[in-house]
This record gives C-alpha cells, sequence and structure tokens, in this order.
C-alpha cells in the first residue's frame, strides 16, 4: 500500500486555503480540494477524510482519487482515526467509538465498535484514550466493542510497525511491545518531545526545545538530529518529509543532515500521508 505525501496550505489570513497532492518528484504539486475546516484533513491507508466549510459544513467527505470530486461519509466527529482500510469517529458529545462500513444506498453506515473514547491514532488499528480509565491507552481488536487496555495515557501518539506514544509531558518515547501492557522506554531526544512521526521509514520526532528533527537509531536513548526543527513531518515507505520555517517541503535525503527542497504549493501548515 503506497501513500503519497499531502500538505494543507494556509491563505496570507491563516485560513485553511486547500489541500495539495505531491506529484512525486520536482517541486510539482496537484490541488485536490480548497477551503476544509481547520480540524483535519486526515489520511492513512484508507485514504483522506476532510471537514466541509461553507455550505459543506458539518459534513465529512472522502477523497475519491480525483482532485476536488469528494463524496459525503456523514455528520462530522469530534475525533478521527483513518486505518489502513476504514474510518473511525467519535460524535461531538464523545459517547462512543463509529466505524465506517460503506454505504446503503447513498446512506453512510456508522455502527458502534466501542463506548466513550477520545480517537488518537490509526494505522493496522485504532488507538484511542479511554475517560472512564483516566485516559489510558487501549488498542482495537477489530471485533466491535473489543478494546484491549495497552497502557497508561500517552501525550503524542503514532502507529507502523506497532504502536508508539510518549508521556503525558513528552519526556520520554515508548514502543509497544505487542504483548499486555508491556512497553519498551526508547529514550528521546535533548529534553522531550513535541509530536512524534512513524512510518516505513522509520520513528521521527520533534524535539521539544525546537533544536530539530530527530530519527530513532534502534537502540534506547540513541536519536540522531537529521535536520532543522519542523512544525509537520510526514513518513513514507521510504523517506520522511517536514515543513521549513517558510513553509515550503523538504524530503530527507537519507544520510546526515541533508534535505531537497520540493517546493510549496502554498504557504504549507500541515503534512500528511494517504493512499489514493
Amino acid at each position: 500500500m503506497a501513500l503519497t505525501l499531502n500538505a494543507v496550505t494556509i491563505d496570507p489570513a491563516d485560513h485553511v486555503n486547500g489541500v495539495f497532492r505531491y506529484d512525486g518528484s520536482g517541486t510539482s504539486w496537484t490541488q485536490i480540494r480548497g477551503p476544509v475546516a481547520s480540524n483535519g484533513p486526515f489520511g492513512g491507508g484508507w485514504g483522506t477524510l476532510v471537514e466541509g466549510m461553507g455550505d459543506e459544513t458539518g459534513t465529512a467527505f472522502g477523497y475519491s482519487g480525483t482532485p476536488f470530486d469528494w463524496f459525503s461519509v456523514g455528520e462530522v466527529g469530534a475525533t478521527y482515526a483513518v486505518s489502513d482500510d476504514t474510518v473511525y469517529k467519535t460524535p461531538r458529545d464523545g459517547s462512543r467509538i463509529l466505524q465506517f462500513d460503506g454505504f446503503d444506498g447513498d446512506t453512510p453506515l456508522w455502527n458502534k465498535v466501542g463506548d466513550s473514547g477520545f480517537l488518537a491514532v490509526g494505522g493496522f488499528s485504532v488507538v484511542a484514550q479511554m475517560p472512564d480509565f483516566q485516559g489510558d491507552t487501549f488498542l482495537y481488536s477489530g471485533n466491535p466493542n473489543d478494546w484491549e487496555r495497552i497502557g497508561p495515557k500517552g501525550g503524542a501518539y503514532a502507529i507502523a510497525d506497532t504502536v508508539y506514544r510518549t508521556d503525558p509531558l513528552g519526556n520520554t518515547v515508548f514502543r509497544y511491545t505487542g504483548s499486555g501492557i508491556a512497553w519498551d522506554n526508547l529514550g528521546a531526544p535533548p529534553r522531550g518531545v513535541l509530536q512524534i512521526f512513524a512510518g516505513g521509514f522509520g520513528l521521527f520526532a520533534t524535539a521539544a526545545d525546537f533544536s530539530g528533527v530527530y530519527q530513532f537509531q534502534d537502540a534506547a536513548g540513541n536519536w540522531q538530529r537529521i535536520g532543522d526543527h519542523s512544525a509537520s513531518c510526514a513518513v513514507t515507505d521510504d523517506t520522511v518529509f517536514r515543513v521549513a520555517r517558510d513553509m515550503s517541503v523538504f524530503q530527507y535525503d537519507g544520510f546526515d543532515d541533508s534535505w531537497t527542497p520540493i517546493g510549496r504549493p502554498d504557504r504549507v501548515l500541515r503534512l500528511f500521508v494517504a493512499s489514493d
């Protein structure tokens, strides 16, 4: 499953004015959507999800694969997670977790798969924080209403080959072992972490002291600085991208702190990856 880089752009007044897809080489980008709500977009193996604006406010949309061609998936939610094969959301009151199960004719089908929670991240499965358990971390089994507690509350999350989380203060990054509530302590860049990003190319973090983007080097506490600080990163199977201070985008060359500029469709606020 190939994931493509996408960019959320903003106008001079800092309002989201478009969603663009990177064409894969050089500095060429294709616009696929105009203004959307600042809550999102969200991407993953299933595709891209956005919340509408203007006359479409209150409706969530999925991307068809053709620029500016989007289909309604029903009412917007409070939190979302896009997994490899579907989308999850919580309603505005946070009373339950819903899974998108396609359509009955033109009617989007959302079925309850969990009690109240806050969706954190998606990938091969979906992770949620459950308020009834002080925000502890739960992993969805794939069977309706079957969630496994896998650890305490995290501050930030990412999913790739497994689940990653930080402690609530961002002092340490943990990697789920896949068993019970056992996690490996991976340490962190100096003075902690703001965000973590994961994908086939590896695990990355932005440092809490804004000192740069760091890559985990497969040994606890071994994080290598690979570039300047970024407000947003995105990881594919073969590289990582970051937003520079001037809101342009750079692609990592895979060694030291060498990056290649790949342009700026507009002022880029955030990056995410999604399938076509």
